[in-house]
């Protein structure tokens, strides 16, 4: 069923003569975030606003309990996916907080609260405003920060970590080759990427040039981001040291609930600590 509603959307693209970027940023603008506090008191995370060119961006930095911090104490800088905004991906923050890090998430323009509409430019600058922010904390130790990417923001976290600085980790989940992949991947039909998208979104490229631990996970049953045309590739194309985990019968966006959050929350704990 969703591989026919993709080439639906595929063949409508096409015969519009459009692009598919709509598709890739699924916004949906929003006047607050409504947050749990379940796992995350509200008096552990702080709002930030913060400048991406002329655009204003919004996301949340959440710090642990000076109780539970060990020296050295890493960050994770998350670039969450394409479904609307960060409060879609909160329950990805708290099992990083449970793991022990503190969490930077932020939305790119046009998504939540931020202004603008994205972009592959887009991101670029969104990403290096967003870590321009949390290096400028004193709380954070910047020797420390663990990018990880999530489906669309696989592209601002791999750019962040070949262009923007070395970090600690990277931590990628269910992320695309590039845009020709993903489309091939996702309508099994041999439609070029660029020919629908606006950007090249080149993760493959990207990956080759990192310099710190990576850890990719991708679902064996993703039919969105098949892992054969995107997370095999980039599993090949990763430099050493690297770890690929195929998740057998994990979807697109099931990877810690198919694993377990216990183990998925030890297997993100052990490789950054190892690092």
């Amino acid at each position: 069923m969703i591989i026919r509603i993709l080439i639906s959307v595929i063949i409508a693209a096409v015969l519009g003569g459009c692009s598919m970027d709509s598709f890739l940023f699924n916004t949906m603008a929003l006047d607050t975030y409504d947050l749990s506090t379940s796992v995350i008191p509200a008096e552990h995370r702080t709002e930030v606003t913060l400048r991406s060119g002329s655009e204003t961006l919004y996301g949340y930095f959440v710090r642990q309990p000076d109780s539970l911090r060990i020296d050295p104490h890493p960050t994770v800088f998350y670039n969450h996916g394409n479904k609307h905004n960060l409060q879609e991906y909160w329950d990805r923050v708290e099992l990083l907080y449970k793991a022990g890090f503190d969490v930077f998430i932020y939305d790119y323009r046009g998504f939540g609260r931020s202004t603008g509409s994205s972009s592959e430019e887009g991101l670029q600058s969104d990403v290096s405003a967003a870590l321009a922010y949390l290096k400028s904390r004193p709380d954070v130790d910047t020797t420390q920060i663990v990018d990880y990417g999530f489906s669309l923001g696989g592209y601002p976290c791999l750019y962040a970590a070949s262009t923007l600085h070395r970090p600690k980790a990277v931590i990628t989940e269910a992320i695309f080759a590039s845009s020709e992949a993903i489309i091939q991947s996702g309508t099994l039909l041999n439609v070029p990427g660029g020919y629908l998208m606006k950007g090249a979104f080149n993760n493959l490229e990207n990956i080759r040039r990192i310099a710190a631990p990576i850890l990719l996970l991708h679902g064996t049953d993703d039919v969105f981001i098949g892992i054969e045309r995107n997370g095999e590739p980039l599993a090949a194309a990763a430099p050493q040291p690297k770890i690929f985990r195929r998740i057998e019968g994990a979807g697109h966006s099931s990877i810690p609930s198919t694993m377990g959050e216990d183990a998925y929350i030890e297997l993100v704990r052990s490789f950054i600590r190892g690092r």
